[in-house]
């Protein structure tokens, strides 16, 4: 299994020459998972791979950093201990690498109409065409002639089948003999040559019929020839697709595509490229019908000398099933164009933050069937971009032992390990109960009542000033200015702390009487709290209480150390900033204080 473990970009959108280099641990044949908040660079990145050409990048000036395309650009990835770059001037990457980036093919498109002195435009959502094949392989076809071949076999060239229909017009058998060139070109060396002689030989040594001739060929003519590698090359492929053909039978076959492949060289390889493009077609048109979209017509069409899937206007599909299509077609092609042996970097630009379920699971089955089935003889890392963590947020429905999530905007906080253990010790069932139910009720949901547990917490191996819930408190005020701050200095669980207690006392606020305030303190999780609040106040509860809920739930019941990761890329969000900072009413003339939690 390699790894990438660097990469770094030069004057590409948002990074300049500074903070533009990410030590990472991406691995082959894993589905990397790079999460990071919108607006952090994960399109930056996706871009620089985008750039790549076969010789250099080539930007657009809209993606040049602060679109001066005088700035010198770059994109190097570390492999193990080798570093690959690409320039305006080189491309170290693509000669070791194979590079693909799906995104997102919506686009807006106007049509106008001219009616004389005016024009009409009206507007919808198209879908860019996916190339499939760039360049048409002509129609060819090997000039097969079964007389030309016996000529140069011999005495007994009447054993020879023809094999013009199973093999020279068979596309699924022929598409593949490309990977066999190298083994085919190494017969024209007179040794081998002499090697397939001496079988023919032996066999017009032989007199009989047809049929008496091929019962008499003995297994032991072809020990010499069995044992050469490129022959066991050729040997393998036939088989594989002709099952239970006697040794004879394969020799016969080996003898023709082999006299075919010497004396039609040119003709034969553009045979070959016809069939692969003919076999890719067939499986193209096969995966668009699995998805369920023959009753909109969307299936492969040659146009221009390329093969492209065109699709109908993009309002005339589903999200759902537009999305889906799009993605799909276009792993399709990138496996299509896999060879063995090679690596390949796939780049997705977040289009899984997008589908539903179904959809969801479909299109990351087709990504899944590429490292599955091509891994096994190629270097694949698949890297997809996302804002959404899989340690919170299901939309990623891979098996967790093939996921490698990464952080890409790391240490934006500053970690606590007081508040971890405390954490710890409120879900460790093996702590005294009523010390873990004062620790939830007192310090980490909203209460009016006090407690003193400080010799309690000293024991714990805890602050032991942390015992008294208003030091505690100002701890958690202290650490949500920092974050308003924008400071980095912030503990992520005493933010979400901070959050949950300042929603439960609005909520505590607005109730009508003492007896409701007090149910309402004594409910277990806020989900309850709000629930049993909602019939009671004069107005809604509004939406953001509960959208905050991946903050105040998920990142509070903690069951390990170091899984704040994904709590801290939450926080970062510049949306989530804004929504916390609203509950607040935050000012950033006016800090918080103790009065907005307690």
């Amino acid at each position: 299994m390699s790894r990438i473990t660097n990469v770094t970009l030069k004057n590409i959108k948002g990074f300049g020459m500074t903070n533009n280099s990410f030590d990472l641990e991406m691995f082959s044949n894993k589905f990397n998972i790079i999460v990071a908040p919108n607006g952090f660079g994960k399109s930056s990145i996706t871009t620089a791979f985008n750039s790549l050409t076969s010789k250099r990048m080539e930007l657009d000036k809209q993606d040049y950093h602060q679109e001066n395309e005088s700035l010198p650009i770059s994109l190097s990835i570390k492999e193990e201990d080798t570093t690959y770059t690409a320039d305006n001037n080189k491309n170290e990457i693509s000669d070791e690498f194979k590079v693909f980036c799906v995104r997102n093919r919506l686009y807006a498109k106007a049509v106008g109409r001219n009616f004389g002195k005016f024009t009409s435009t009206t507007g919808h959502l198209a879908i860019d065409d996916i190339t499939i094949v760039n360049s048409i392989p002509k129609k060819t076809i090997i000039p097969y002639v079964i007389k030309d071949i016996k000529n140069d076999f011999g005495k007994n060239a009447k054993i020879l089948p023809n094999i013009n229909q199973d093999v020279f017009q068979n596309h699924a058998f022929l598409y593949q003999i490309d990977n066999f060139y190298y083994n085919l070109d190494r017969f024209s060396a007179k040794r081998r040559q002499d090697m397939i002689k001496r079988v023919v030989d032996s066999i017009n040594r032989l007199s009989g019929t047809s049929k008496n001739i091929l019962s008499r060929i003995q297994d032991n003519i072809f020990d010499k020839i069995n044992a050469d590698i490129h022959y066991t090359k050729i040997h393998d492929y036939i088989v594989l697709h002709y099952v239970g053909l006697e040794e004879k039978n394969i020799f016969l076959i080996f003898y023709q595509l082999e006299w075919m492949y010497r004396k039609h060289k040119s003709l034969f390889k553009q045979s070959v490229q016809r069939a692969g493009y003919e076999v890719y077609k067939h499986r193209f048109d096969s995966n668009i019908n699995l998805l369920g979209s023959t009753w909109k017509n969307i299936h492969t069409q040659e146009s221009k000398g390329k093969l492209v899937v065109k699709f109908p206007k993009a309002d005339n599909i589903s999200y759902g099933q537009r999305d889906a299509l799009t993605l799909c077609i276009e792993l399709l092609a990138i496996k299509s164009s896999i060879r063995l042996g090679e690596k390949c970097i796939i780049v997705v630009d977040e289009v899984f933050d997008y589908l539903d379920d179904v959809n969801l699971t479909a299109t990351q089955y087709y990504l899944s069937e590429i490292i599955n089935e091509m891994g096994k003889s190629c270097t694949l890392y698949p890297i997809i971009m996302t804002h959404l963590s899989p340690e919170y947020f299901r939309n990623f429905v891979f098996s967790p032992k093939k996921m490698k999530v990464i952080y890409l905007k790391e240490g934006q906080a500053q970690m606590n390990p007081d508040m971890n253990k405390l954490l710890l010790i409120r879900s460790n069932r093996d702590i005294d109960e009523s010390l873990r139910n004062d620790i939830a009720h007192f310090l980490l949901h909203f209460s009016t009542g006090e407690i003193n547990r400080e010799n309690d917490f000293d024991s714990q191996g805890l602050p032991k000033s942390w015992g008294k819930d208003t030091v505690f408190l100002e701890f958690l005020v202290s650490q949500i200015n920092e974050y308003f701050l924008g400071t980095n200095l912030f503990d992520p669980y005493a933010v979400c702390t901070a959050v949950r207690l300042r929603i439960e006392k609005i909520i505590y606020d607005k109730l009508p009487d003492a007896n409701s305030q007090k149910t309402f303190i004594d409910e277990h999780t806020t989900k309850n709290k709000l629930a049993f609040a909602e019939p009671l106040m004069q107005e809604s509860i509004p939406d953001i209480y509960y959208m905050l809920g991946i903050i105040y739930n998920d990142a509070l019941h903690l069951n390990a150390y170091n899984s704040e990761k994904p709590v801290i890329n939450r926080l970062n969000s510049l949306i989530i900033q804004d929504m916390i900072k609203k509950i607040f009413s935050y000012s950033s003339t006016i800090p918080i204080t103790l009065a907005h939690i307690h």
